[in-house]
């Protein structure tokens, strides 16, 4: 028969602490919206890439454009 194995204990040395706020060192919630604010870094730097591609494309079909008609 199969054994049931236990989950893996997460072992944070002050897992039990809470900080001067009342809140625990460490919180879902806080991890949550530091992972939120390095997404939306990376969109706006991926945006930011985006629009500079486009900017490169865009003034390189103008040159195309105006070499034949000499």
């Amino acid at each position: 028969m199969l054994k049931l194995r236990q989950k893996p204990q997460h072992n944070y040395p002050s897992s039990d602490r809470f900080g001067e706020d009342g809140l625990r060192l460490y919180s879902a919630y806080e991890a949550a919206k530091v992972r939120q604010r390095l997404q939306q870094g990376g969109m706006k730097r991926i945006r930011a890439a985006a629009i500079v591609l486009a900017a490169i494309a865009f003034v390189l079909l103008l040159i195309a454009f105006q070499l034949p008609g000499g």
